[in-house]
């Protein structure tokens, strides 16, 4: 019985590790879609994220079809607000590319990329 409630003990410490290796949160920055994927790079950031549907959801299915109703060239930079879960610093997306994966659960602002934006981020630093 004393293995029972060690392995359920065990299982409940999986999972609680599990839950907290994503970061909810609201990020703002540059969308990019084509053939090799979907990326975002965080204002105030050189990073890239691999960007992802979260389970059962196809917010980043609607985030592209966005994308190619503003861009008029491939591979173009468009403005993002999005709300979502960001995993640790690792390797995602094809080859172990990128530091992120971000599941994008919902889109605050869409738009097409302007000079001024991010630049509260350059002002604070």
């Amino acid at each position: 019985m004393s293995w029972l409630v060690a392995f359920i003990g065990l299982v409940g410490l999986m999972f609680s590790a599990i839950g907290r290796s994503l970061e909810s949160g609201t990020w703002e920055g540059f969308f990019t879609s084509g053939r090799a994927g979907r990326t975002f790079r965080p204002c105030g950031s050189r990073a890239t994220w691999w960007v992802q549907n979260p389970s059962f959801e196809s917010t980043a299915d609607e985030l592209e079809q966005r994308y190619q109703e503003i861009i008029s060239h491939p591979y173009e930079q468009i403005y993002v607000r999005i709300r979502g879960e960001a995993s640790r610093k690792g390797q995602y997306g094809p080859l172990g590319s990128y530091q992120r994966v971000v599941y994008v659960q919902e889109l605050l602002e869409v738009r097409p990329k302007q000079d001024t934006d991010c630049l509260k981020d350059e002002d604070e630093e």
